[in-house]
């Protein structure tokens, strides 16, 4: 749209933080908040106009795709549950794992391996090592920090990810760049500083060699009491309870392959098929069938039931989804990220542009859940101003993504954020209010980084 709402486009976002920090919820915010921008956008006939924007939401192929990645990964995970698999793998992890940190960092080895796709890190990772650090009385906000602060950070750090295929996309239709989606993105790896201030605070966290906050502690406390659940979370008690019966109840026999294979041809099929993770999971899933079968797991019956159960598990999470893309076209409609954008470009010179786009591209992915998106509005305004200034290309390209990472960390109705909370099963605040104190130190120490850096490179 041509009309500017100026300051007036953050509204959305201010009633969506302020709610859900009310309300501790976020499905009712996130709707709340597209409504406020439907009001901004179309006046008295704000109504269909926003059942419009929500039809358009729900059949707009990128968010297809997102419904369905959840579904599919729903009936995976339910597939390892109930084939008694996860038991297997287990098994074998405790034989090696004897302590609340080394069940940590079997977590965070296990989201480096699986480095490809942080949607396939957060759900895989987050539903297979919860039954692990259980037994070691991790709290479930705890486990969740550390699966979803892995995940994206490796994904970029690797030339070979989702992030890094969009990323060289994004690179190669730049004419700045020379068309070079692939060099350009390698040059930028050695300064992705946030990712990999990320990943070593991570690890000095699991050691305890930094500073617990109070609420981690408190959480600790908790979980060495018998509840690796966050308070208030009765539901989410209550199921795990459930879990641990049907665990108990379930008598079939403990196959380390029927994890493991489907987790090769996963990975397999998502690398052979570029990078497409839909037909990964989906491999994985035929893998199961004829496995599980094969070998007398499961009957057809169950295999079927298994799957629906699975698909069922993640229906909250699809809406969810569908409520996050749906603000997310109303800031665009808003014009929430060039307002921002244009509002700090009288501030930036040389040596501050590296950080200030660290910083602008952090606020953004936080306040819109849009870290695609987001970088492929700024990478067009930085690019020029990087060369009229004199700019290292690929120092700025390393703080755009920095940014677009912590982003992912901490926008509490963002997809990494909302995956994770699911498949460790606790809410997306819970998690948030773990991850935050680390992530906005991380993102301190990395803009200092980056201004010593706007000095000598």
């Amino acid at each position: 749209m041509d009309e500017t709402f100026g300051i007036l486009s953050l509204l959305p976002i201010a009633v969506v933080v302020i709610f859900a920090l009310i309300t501790k919820r976020v499905i009712e915010p996130l709707i709340l908040g597209t409504i406020v921008g439907a009001v901004l956008l179309y006046g008295f006939s704000f109504f269909p106009n926003w059942v419009g924007d929500l039809l358009a939401t729900m059949s707009d192929p990128d968010v297809v795709w997102t419904m369905v990645i959840p579904a599919l990964f729903g009936v995976l995970i339910a597939m390892f549950g109930n084939s008694n698999s996860g038991t297997a793998f287990r098994e074998l992890a405790i034989k090696y794992v004897k302590s609340r940190e080394n069940s940590l960092f079997a977590t965070y080895i296990f989201g480096i391996i699986i480095f490809m796709d942080e949607y396939m890190n957060a759900l895989l990772i987050g539903g297979t090592m919860r039954n692990l650090t259980d037994k070691f009385k991790v709290p479930r906000e705890v486990l969740a920090y550390v699966t979803n602060s892995v995940g994206t950070p490796v994904s970029v750090l690797v030339p070979f990810s989702s992030w890094a295929v969009f990323l060289m996309g994004l690179y190669g239709a730049s004419e700045l760049l020379g068309g070079n989606g692939f060099t350009s993105y390698v040059s930028s790896i050695p300064f992705m500083i946030y990712p990999m201030v990320t990943l070593i605070i991570l690890l000095l966290f699991i050691f305890n060699k930094v500073p617990k906050t109070r609420y981690v502690k408190e959480a600790m406390r908790r979980a060495e009491g018998g509840n690796v659940f966050p308070d208030g979370s009765n539901v989410a008690a209550n199921d795990f309870n459930e879990e641990l019966k049907k665990d108990e109840a379930n008598t079939k026999k403990p196959r380390l392959i029927n994890f493991i294979l489907p987790i090769i041809t996963l990975v397999a099929g998502t690398v052979i098929f570029d990078m497409d993770l839909i037909i990964g999971v989906i491999i994985a899933i035929a893998t199961c069938f004829i496995l599980y079968r094969f070998n007398g797991t499961m009957t057809y019956s169950e295999l079927f039931e298994t799957s629906i159960k699975g698909i069922q598990d993640m229906v909250e999470l699809i809406i969810l989804i569908v409520a996050i893309f749906l603000l997310v076209r109303v800031n665009e409609n808003l014009g929430t990220i060039e307002f921002v954008i244009h509002s700090v470009k009288p501030i930036i010179t040389p040596i501050l542009l590296p950080g200030i786009t660290l910083l602008v591209v952090a606020f953004l992915g936080f306040t819109t859940g849009n870290y695609w998106g987001t970088m492929g509005i700024v990478l067009p305004i930085i690019l020029p101003l990087a060369q009229i200034s004199d700019v290292n290309l690929s120092l700025v390209l390393g703080a755009m993504v920095s940014g677009g990472v912590f982003g992912s960390h901490v926008c509490f109705f963002g997809d990494a954020v909302t995956l994770t909370s699911a498949s460790t099963q606790v809410s997306n605040m819970a998690q948030i209010r773990v991850s935050l104190p680390y992530a906005l130190a991380g993102l301190l120490i990395s803009f200092v980084i980056f201004l010593g850096l706007g000095f000598i490179v």
